[in-house]
This record gives C-alpha cells, structure tokens and sequence, in this order.
C-alpha cells in the first residue's frame, strides 16, 4: 500500500504523523509513505530531526486570517500547493491519503477528491478545527483524539485516540545527562512547563514571576523552550532551549504544566505525569480548552487559567497533582496512543483504500 500523509503546522498535527508511520514501519514493512508538509522553518526542523525528507508546500497558514497581503500571499501559496500535490499524486500514486491536519492538509484533500484517491482524516482535538468540518461535510471519513469531537455529531467520527512517540522511561540522573547540559539535575520536586511546540512567552513570564513568589519557593521550575543553552535564571528557575527527546525531559519532571496541545496531553496521560494545564486561548478555534476540559474531566490533571489566574489556586492545583502522584492516585494509562490507536487506523486506513466503509 503506498500512502500520502499531510501534516503541518505544528507539533501536534506532525508528531502524531510520524509516529503513526513509525508504527508502519515496525509493523507493516510492504508499506510506502510520503509525507506533505507546510514551508515554516519549525516543520522542516522536526522533519529533519524524525529523519523524514517531506514534499515541501508553499503553505504557511489560513488564507482567511491576517492583513491583507498576508492573505494573498497564503492563498497564492495554496494554489501553488495544489498544482505540486497533484504532481505529486500522479508520480506517487498513493491508495489513499491520510490527513493529520494543517492547512498543508487542504491541497491534499481537493487533490485527492478530484483524483478519486480515499482519504481519511485525523482530527486530534476535541474541537474540530476548519479543515476537519471541511472534510465532514464533503463525507469525508473521519477519527479523532478523543470520544468527542464538537461541533461534529456523535457517530459522526470514529474515536481512534492520538498516536505518540515512543517514551522511553529513564532514571532522572540518566536523562538528565544525555541531554547534556552543564548544570547539576535540581533537587525535586521538578516541574516540567511546556508551552507547545512553538514555545510560549506568557508561559516564560509567568513563570519567571511566580517562581520567585513564597508560594512556589520549594519547586523547582524546568520551562521549555525559553532559552537557546540551559540557564539557571534565578535559585528554582531554569530555562531550557527546546528539545525533541521529549521523554528525557518527561523521565526528569515529577510533574508538569503544560498547554493543551492534543499530542502532549496524550503524552503525559501515556506516561503519567501529574499535570496542571493552562490552556491557551488564543488557539484555532479556542481547541485547547476544549482539550483541556476533556483531559480535565477523565480525572487526568487540573485546569487553571492564565489570563486573571489567581497564583494561588495554580500553587494549590500543582501541590494536589504531586500529592496525587506520591500517593499512587494519578492516572496512568502506558498503552494510551501507542499501538492500539495505530492499529485502529491502519484498520480504517485498510477499509477505505479498500472501498469498504468510504462515505
């Protein structure tokens, strides 16, 4: 079977892609994938650190969002985008495309409807964004991260789950030590603060702020992404340049808060870690809260927000979450988006490309 894969945008679109495809290549070796992907300097970046060469679209965002010249500038690139994936269908000849999202996912879907080509969708937020109520409409199949999928109407979808990377599980002086950096491992508890993958200066901030507050003075804060070289910024505050090796800084952290991104909540819940999550709101379609409270809900971790949080209600939530952990109660789920989410897919994947349950 050779299958088309779009993803871009974020981390949370492209890491769920690549691990679905490294579960093809462990277990379904007759397969042959080819990934699209949009031009932003961060998705050529995780590619090149997967090991993965895509085919690269002129696409960088909504052609709907932003000033003018922006607009025709993204709209012409989702012109151009559309005429190379179509010579990219003719040469590949792919039995089905599988979208993970992104708007480098739009070119592929109006190739593939013209071409006759399957396709089948992930969406992995609980809130589907533009392109996936797109899709919907046009009765294209799709499988989501979670049991809901607002506004998409309940047998509407297909829950399947979010496919994650493998996680290794390492001493926290081990890890500390392959991520190399010239600074002693700090004493626990250590808080991991995650702001997605394109990192997040209100989350930097906060943290630099309340780090220094009585509250938090026994927490040693790690923040991701906040810092080109790992820095010790003040006596519990530590800033960490961005990592791909996710389960090192995960094998570290006694517990974390983090964004809503779907990818990462479904890491944590796979190696779980308590957490308290901030959503951030100025997300596509507000998605995050709707992760977050579906995260929230299933007892996975707690909610606070930024924008007039009260610091000690995020010091009581963070306390909870690292009693909960002390005393065995925090929810773990090991198999969570590993291979049973794989397996649902490639089962959907085999339906479709085969004719069986297409729309």
């Amino acid at each position: 079977m050779k299958i088309l894969i779009a993803a871009g945008g974020t981390g949370g679109h492209i890491w769920p892609a690549l691990s679905f495809n490294q579960w093809i290549v462990r277990n379904r070796g007759h397969v042959e994938s080819l990934f699209l992907s949009g031009s932003r300097d961060m998705e050529r970046e995780l590619y090149r650190h997967a090991g993965v060469a895509p085919v690269v679209l002129p696409v960088e965002g909504s052609p709907l969002s932003g000033p003018l010249r922006t607009r025709v500038s993204r709209t012409v690139g989702l012109a151009r985008s559309i005429a190379e994936v179509g010579r990219v269908v003719r040469e590949f000849s792919p039995h089905i495309c599988l979208l993970f999202g992104g708007y480098v996912s739009v070119p592929a879907m109006v190739v593939s409807k013209m071409k006759g080509v399957p396709i089948l969708l992930h969406e992995p937020n609980a809130k589907a964004g533009r392109v996936t109520c797109i899709a919907a409409k046009a009765r294209i199949p799709v499988c989501t991260g979670w049991e809901v999928c607002e506004p998409l109407p309940s047998g509407g979808f297909t829950p399947v789950g979010v496919p994650i990377r493998n996680l290794r599980r390492l001493p926290p002086e081990d890890a500390w030590k392959l991520l190399g950096y010239d600074l002693d491992l700090p004493p626990s508890p250590r808080v991991l603060v995650l702001g997605g993958s394109l990192g997040s200066d209100p989350m930097t901030f906060l943290f630099s702020k309340v780090s220094a507050e009585r509250l938090f003075c026994s927490i040693n804060f790690l923040v991701v992404g906040s810092s080109e070289r790992a820095v010790r910024a003040s006596g519990n505050l530590w800033l960490l340049p961005r990592e791909w090796e996710i389960d090192l800084l995960y094998s570290i952290a006694d517990g974390v808060v983090s964004r809503a991104g779907a990818s990462t909540l479904a890491e944590l819940v796979a190696f779980g870690l308590p957490s308290v999550i901030i959503p951030w709101r100025g997300a596509a379609d507000d998605h995050q809260e709707h992760n977050a409270r579906v995260f929230s809900e299933k007892g996975f971790g707690s909610i606070w927000e930024i924008d007039n949080g009260i610091h000690e209600n995020l010091a009581f939530m963070i306390d909870y979450e690292l009693k909960r952990a002390r005393l065995g109660q925090a929810f773990q789920s090991p198999g969570m988006g590993t291979g049973e989410t794989c397996e649902k897919i490639w089962e959907l994947l085999q339906q479709i490309a085969e004719g069986r349950g297409r729309n």
